[in-house]
């Protein structure tokens, strides 16, 4: 049941004054391409599209002040502005139009909008909003018309409730919860009046009073179920995004030791730089050193010179102090008083000598060392800075290959890994505890149930004996059943179309990502929130795709959605590609001709330059561009390209 936009018509809307814009092709080309430079009208033809169907949810009457053309208003302060939108479906014509007039009240104006107008066939309808909302509700325009700047929006990670609203619109949820609700107050209503024909019946009143008490444990036990249930999701929810906290940790691991690695790198040459520096400073404080070598060695050869008369000083008194206390002399003749006295006397005048052979020993020492000194030879100081300047480089490099790696990890660090496995495990007992307290009120709940099919029986057992009764039970069953059979077929309706657009979202991703090896396919959540399925087949969130890749996934989820609607409704895109890179540009113009709805694609030069349009063009059925006419008569008009 496709929709097809068949002709715009704009009356003082902007820059239109008086335009008629017609979109008729063929089964076999359905995309428009509506070229026109920022600021000649693009966007101003999605706004009317949406103020003629939608009225003031669209654009209120404060903001509509601006949408009257204002060459028109300068030559009549009243002037009137509308829109009519011509649908092809079926084989049958619905136009629609609204009408606004601008109003004057002394210095204050404002618009007065009519309400709108709906034809079948030439012929009016009453209920005109109505009829729009069933043509193309307006809770799921966002899905039909669309900024492409804003399109990344339906990439996020929750989706606001008006937007699950409109995706469970499109996919026709609640007409079935409307059933179900019917059927459910229908139940109640019948339950009530069996309890007011039972009044008469002992035996039948003591079953109502029964079943009526089991029947409010089996609400307290479904409100717990659903309570228990919530709970569970919400802590399946935590999990999946722990999960794809770990399988992020997982893919960066490799780079995670990478970090580790160039991190103690860092340390290391960071280190040596250090050694090198200070091997530096050295020099350069003993540069002068070679320069006075000949006078250090002159200096050791005079205190060497000096230390040995002093040494040769010590060796005598040693000797003189050996003799006294002998008996005889070196030559063998005995040594008597007066020899002894001789001894004395020498070591009296050389006493004054011992301090000289300790300060002898020191510049003995002082004379070692300025004898090392004047032999010291300098490390080449281009050597030094040669290697100081490498060790800088390597460091740097190191540096900047680790602020990478930090900036691909996103900071993660080693603490944070573990946080995240034990967090894992933590959420994982209380997905099992959760699952168990839901399995546990389930179990329950059946048994309530079965309680209550008892005691139902029961109560059409006394009440066939009634006719009116009888009948009451019959319905009260009938309704029953058919609330159970709603509930099921929303289950059942929820899921098929689950997996549609799962299914559908996922070939169009494959031909427009430009990764198509590393995304294996989409997943929609019960919230209708997306994740992309790697390679390794885990789930990604999309917060951690690029803006590109992001609009991608929007935009598959989007056409995705239409193919499964069943209603293929036409897709109008304002400067849907200009921003994103080549390859996606490429691939979602590709996807274009594979779309069952009409595309309308309202662009730049630069959103869709030749050589893109070309890979469509024999889909295309017309080209149109916006043309500027007069500056002063702030007017714009539509005209052909072929």
């Amino acid at each position: 049941m496709a929709i097809e936009l068949s002709r715009i018509r704009l009356q003082n809307w902007k820059c239109y004054q008086e335009e008629q814009i017609q979109f008729d092709g063929s089964n076999s080309q359905h995309i428009w391409i509506v070229f026109g430079q920022n600021g000649a009208g693009k966007t101003s033809l999605l706004e009317a599209i949406q103020w003629c169907l939608y009225g003031g949810k669209a654009i209120s009457s404060r903001d509509l002040l601006d949408r009257f053309n204002r060459a028109a208003v300068q030559n009549d302060p009243t002037v009137e502005l509308g829109v009519e939108l011509v649908f092809k479906r079926d084989g049958r014509i619905y136009a629609v139009s609204r009408v606004a007039r601008r109003v004057v009240r002394g210095t204050s104006s404002s618009a007065n909008v009519d309400e709108p107008t709906f034809r079948i066939d030439g012929v009016n309808q009453g209920d005109a909003r109505e009829r729009i909302e069933d043509l193309l509700p307006s809770s799921c325009s966002q899905f039909f018309f669309f900024d492409g700047v804003e399109i990344k929006r339906y990439a996020q990670r929750v989706h606001t409730q008006e937007t699950r609203e409109a995706i469970e619109r499109i996919l026709g949820i609640p007409e079935l919860r409307n059933l179900r609700d019917d059927a459910e107050r229908a139940v109640t209503i019948l339950d009530e009046r069996l309890a007011q024909a039972a009044a008469g019946n002992e035996e039948l009143q003591r079953v109502v009073l029964e079943l009526d008490g089991v029947q409010e444990e089996i609400a307290t036990a479904k409100d717990q179920l659903n309570l228990a249930k919530e709970e569970h999701k919400a802590a399946i929810s935590i999990l999946e995004s722990v999960e794809q906290e770990g399988n992020r940790i997982d893919a960066l691991r490799g780079k995670l030791e990478e970090l580790h690695r160039q991190e103690r790198e860092e340390a290391r040459f960071k280190e040596d730089l250090d050694v090198a520096e200070n091997q530096i400073e050295t020099v350069l404080q003993q540069a002068s050193i070679p320069l006075l070598s000949e006078f250090i060695q002159e200096v050791a050869d005079d205190m060497q010179r000096t230390t040995m008369t002093t040494a040769r000083r010590a060796g005598s008194t040693n000797q003189l102090r050996t003799l006294l206390n002998a008996e005889v002399c070196l030559c063998g003749r005995p040594i008597d008083e007066h020899a002894r006295q001789h001894i004395h006397t020498q070591l009296k005048d050389l006493h004054s000598s011992e301090g000289e052979g300790i300060e002898a020993m020191r510049q003995d020492n002082m004379r070692n060392q300025l004898g090392s000194l004047a032999r010291f030879r300098l490390p080449s100081p281009e050597d030094l800075w040669l290697r100081r300047d490498r060790l800088r480089d390597e460091l740097e490099e190191v540096r900047q290959a680790a602020y990478r790696l930090k900036q691909e990890t996103g900071g993660l660090n080693v603490e944070q890994e573990r946080d995240i496995w034990r967090k894992r495990y933590e959420v994982e007992s209380a997905v099992k505890e959760r699952r168990e307290t839901v399995e546990r009120f389930q179990r329950t709940l059946a048994d309530l149930e079965q309680q209550a099919n008892t005691l139902r029986r029961q109560r059409e057992q006394f009440a066939s004996h009634h006719e009116q009764m009888a009948q009451l039970a019959r319905q009260a069953q009938m309704a029953r059943g058919l609330s159970e059979a709603a509930k099921e077929l929303i289950e059942w309706r929820i899921l098929e179309r689950k997996e549609a657009i799962e299914k559908h979202t996922s070939e169009i991703h494959r031909r427009v990502t430009n990764k198509p090896d590393e995304y294996k396919g989409i997943e929609i959540r019960a919230d209708y929130t997306l994740g992309i399925k790697n390679a390794a087949g885990a789930v990604l969130d999309p917060e951690t795709l690029s803006a590109g890749e992001k609009e991608a996934l929007a935009f598959s989820f989007i056409a995705g959605l239409n193919l499964a609607s069943g209603t293929a409704a036409p897709f109008i895109m304002d400067t849907p590609f200009g921003h994103l890179d080549t390859d996606h540009q490429k691939n979602l113009v590709s996807s274009l001709p594979e779309l069952p709805s009409q595309v309308v694609v309202l662009a730049t030069d630069r959103d869709l330059p030749a050589h893109l349009l070309q890979s469509v063009r024999s889909n295309v059925a017309d080209i149109l561009n916006i043309r500027r006419l007069d500056v002063a008569e702030d007017a714009s008009t539509v005209e052909s390209a072929e």
